[in-house]
Formats: structure tokens, C-alpha cells, sequence
């Protein structure tokens, strides 16, 4: 019975976790001054990059669109973000990803831990937490990467396959969008990824 209520736990944290960072994308999109997408069809709905379509792309920056996000009234959820500089934006989303990414480490350390837990479960939450760990050190490296590049901040939110990548600059050119799209390709050997960029 304890075991269940763990892995009842568990996958509720990860449940919360996942609601969560789609929630604060989501806010987080309507801040963002401009947000170059992949391809967009005559409906303006995006399409995901392809791995064979991704060198086409990187090699036509033609297929970078840049896209306005239009000015929306401020919720009481958003107008939080709505006061916020840049930099402290990007801090917010840090340590809140920093954050559900603990507890959801500290999850898979209890059943890692728990002796009632099954092998195959203690198994699963391992695997779980060495993937976390993996992703968080590849968007950390790819986030230097990027700011070696000569963009004061950056941010990637790496999330279900999708990759959105954030810098702080005055503005981005397409060619900068490719050179960022080519950069997180090299490193997360994600198809599906975003560029955008938040002014001072």
C-alpha cells in the first residue's frame, strides 16, 4: 500500500511539474518582445522542424519568420511578469525551473531509497533522474554556448521534445536565429525548437 502511495506521489509531482512549466511558457510567450517561429502555414500555425527539413533551413534563413506577439491585457497571474525587467525574468524562470526540477529529484530519491519500493520501479526513478540531471546540464552548456556568442543572457527550456531558446538583445536578426537553432540542434539533437528574444 505504501509503495502505491509513492508512485502515486510521484507521478502527481511529475504531473504538477509538467503543468507547471507548460503554464509558465505559456505566460512567459506573451512577455517576449518577438519570437522568430519555424515555418507557419497561411492559418499562422507553426510547424515543427524536421530533422532533414533543419539543414534546408539553416542553410535558407529565408524559412526564419519573425513573429509579433501582440500586446495582451495582463491577467493577475501575468501581472507579475508584466513589471519585471529582463533580467529579472530570466531569474524568475530559472529558479522556478531550478525548483521543480529539485523536488522532482528529491522524489526520485525517496523511491530510489524506499525499501519498499519494487526494482523495477527503483529502476524507472533512477533512469528518471539521470535524464533530468542530463538535460539540465545540456541546457546549462548550451545557454554559455549561447552567451559566448556574444548575447548578454540566455535561456533554454528544453520541454516534451521542444526546445525554446530565449536571449536577451535589443533585437535578432534571422541569420542569428539560424546560427542559435544550429547551436541547440548540435546539442540536444532537437528537431522542434523556438528562438526568441526579450529586450531590456
Amino acid at each position: 500500500m505504501v509503495l502505491k502511495r509513492q508512485t502515486v506521489w510521484l507521478l502527481t509531482m511529475l504531473s504538477l511539474i509538467i503543468v507547471l512549466s507548460v503554464y509558465y511558457i505559456n505566460i512567459n510567450n506573451q512577455d517576449f518582445a518577438g519570437l522568430p517561429e519555424d515555418n507557419q502555414d497561411q492559418n499562422g500555425v507553426t510547424e515543427a522542424v524536421e530533422g532533414e527539413d533543419l539543414e534546408a533551413q539553416l542553410q535558407n534563413d529565408d524559412s526564419v519568420t519573425f513573429v509579433e506577439i501582440e500586446d495582451t491585457t495582463a491577467s493577475a497571474e501575468t501581472s507579475q511578469y508584466a513589471t519585471m525587467s529582463a533580467d529579472e525574468m530570466f531569474e524568475m524562470i530559472r529558479l522556478q525551473r531550478q525548483d521543480a526540477r529539485g523536488k522532482a529529484n528529491e522524489e526520485y530519491a525517496d523511491v530510489i531509497a524506499s525499501a519498499e519500493a519494487s526494482a523495477d520501479v527503483q529502476s524507472q526513478a533512477f533512469d528518471g533522474r539521470e535524464a533530468l540531471q542530463a538535460m539540465a546540464q545540456k541546457e546549462e552548456l548550451l545557454e554559455t554556448l549561447i552567451k559566448a556568442k556574444g548575447y548578454e543572457d540566455a535561456l533554454v527550456i528544453t520541454e516534451d521534445g521542444q526546445v525554446r531558446i530565449y536571449v536577451k538583445a535589443e533585437g535578432l536578426s534571422k541569420e542569428e536565429a539560424v546560427q542559435i537553432k544550429r547551436l541547440a540542434y548540435e546539442e540536444l539533437g532537437a528537431d522542434n525548437i523556438m528562438v526568441g528574444y526579450q529586450s531590456n
